[in-house]
């Protein structure tokens, strides 16, 4: 997942056994304990906020001039539940895509900003 996060894309586990797609990764399938996992890589995957807080003070330094930082709980389409940034304000209900990157210190994270609706005249 980090190689891939350093490309600016986001990789779930999809188990070839059941089908079950995982986040974050295992080494077996949370659905079926198989071990015969795969990488499904996207630029972004859709997902809906369950929930959101704000962040008004951190302990990590880099933040500090980061502050307020929004935080979501993301169930994305393909299935799994994750946490990750929001790229704004965001209740409940609104529609994200979510993408991955790799932090200052190399380590992969999810963000997530506002899907923009297709919508029919």
């Amino acid at each position: 997942m980090k190689a891939h996060a350093a490309e600016g894309r986001l990789a779930l586990q999809r188990c070839t056994a059941c089908g079950n797609i995982q986040y974050p990764p295992r080494e077996l399938c949370g659905v079926c304990l198989a071990d015969t996992l795969e990488w499904r890589v996207t630029d972004d995957e859709p997902g809906e906020v369950l929930a959101s807080t704000v962040l008004h003070h951190s302990h990590e330094p880099a933040f500090n001039g980061k502050l307020p930082i929004h935080v979501g709980l993301i169930r994305l389409d393909a299935g799994p539940t994750a946490i990750g940034f929001l790229t704004e304000a965001c209740s409940a209900g609104t529609r994200v895509r979510v993408t991955a990157k790799l932090d200052y210190r190399g380590r992969a994270v999810l963000s997530a900003a506002l899907a923009i609706s297709k919508e029919v005249s």
